[in-house]
């Protein structure tokens, strides 16, 4: 049993800032190298977020997972953030709306109900084309989508002015992934924790199939349903089974005119033929390293037509590379680096983690 009483922590220099981590190279050594990237970040998630006896559990369950790559132990998995489109994320608040007039009318303070995590909506999920084929079409297309909405729109800006935390994306700001990408995804994120500043791995649930594209850059998340994702939102944890993480050996490098799209149709083939049904999939080996951030958010984009929970890129200078080309700061993206370097999540194209299974593509 590994001794988790009292983790294992260090302390990283950035940017002015002095930041402490779980440092799971410390604690578990060799051991780490043997797990996927995607369960080192669920062996941090638990160390940071569980305690006493549950905890001591949930690692032993972990590092078990190297024997067979595989386990029935369940662990309860915290994630970071929230990410909602609008048709879940409107019953979701006014659910909220109806519980605060609940404590009103008991005599409470309604403004104490708020969601405990950060919780994003995006509204372009559902808007109707009723314009094309000419120069006015998107802007005639969200004129009429705010008079038709107008009475959600309204109870949208409440949202996002009474309850902490909520963030709406109007109609016309994009859809969600491609927000998620380019401006929500922090890769490491700072958090407060008992008067200390932490770095963290930045994790996320979102209320649609292809949240995994986020996995195109090494940020863990998949997508469940709207009730999971309102009990999240108010801090309760995502019981998950420790899962099954089927691993994709790429080689060599797509030839010129060959599309990630091409290599996502490949891969969705080759998953589908051994029966993938909500594994995590992580991709590793040398041919990780010549793709793209954004060939890799295509091909994890693709997680839910291969069947799979997620479709797992580890961060290598190629993240680096996105965030610095979607204006991340500096200071950001030395931390990303630091930090995943640190604690054991940076890529690496030569190691050969533990798998329940693997294919191999070139």
């Amino acid at each position: 049993m590994e001794n988790t009483d009292t983790p294992l922590t260090g302390h990283l220099d950035v940017a002015g800032a002095r930041l402490r981590f779980v440092d799971l190279p410390a604690m578990f050594g060799a051991k780490l190298g043997e797990l996927p990237v995607v369960l080192r970040l669920l062996l941090e998630n638990v160390i940071r977020n569980m305690d006493g006896d549950e905890r001591r559990a949930a690692v032993d369950a972990i590092l078990a997972w190297r024997e067979r790559g595989t386990s029935e132990h369940e662990i309860a998995y915290q994630p970071n953030r929230v990410l909602m489109h609008d048709t879940t994320s409107t019953p979701a608040l006014v659910d909220i709306a109806a519980m605060r007039d609940a404590l009103a009318e008991a005599g409470a303070d309604p403004s104490a109900l708020n969601p405990v995590l950060p919780v994003d909506s995006s509204v372009d999920h559902s808007l109707a084309v009723e314009y094309f084929g000419e120069l006015n079409a998107a802007p005639k297309n969200l004129a009429l989508e705010l008079r038709r909405n107008a009475e959600r729109y309204r109870f949208l800006r409440w949202a996002s002015q009474a309850l902490t935390g909520v963030r709406i994306h109007p109609p016309g700001t994009g859809i969600m992934h491609t927000i998620n990408l380019e401006q929500l995804a922090t890769v490491v994120t700072r958090v407060e924790r008992e008067g200390e500043t932490w770095a963290v791995p930045d994790t996320m649930i979102g209320t649609d199939s292809h949240t995994p594209m986020i996995n195109g850059i090494g940020v863990l998340g998949w997508g469940v349903g709207g009730l999971e994702a309102q009990t999240v939102m108010f801090g309760m944890p995502v019981m998950q089974r420790i899962p099954d993480v089927i691993g994709v050996r790429l080689t060599g490098a797509l030839k010129p005119g060959v599309l990630a799209t091409d290599l996502a149709l490949t891969v969705t083939q080759r998953l589908r033929a051994i029966g993938v049904s909500g594994e995590f999939v992580e991709y590793f080996g040398p041919g990780v390293a010549t793709l793209t951030a954004g060939e890799r958010a295509v091909v994890a984009n693709m997680a839910p037509e291969y069947g799979a929970s997620t479709g797992f890129f580890a961060v290598d200078a190629h993240t680096l590379d996105y965030l610095r080309a979607t204006h991340r700061s500096e200071d950001a993206i030395r931390l990303v680096e630091a930090y995943t370097r640190a604690a054991g999540l940076w890529f690496d194209p030569e190691a050969t983690p533990r798998y329940t299974r693997t294919i191999e593509i070139d």
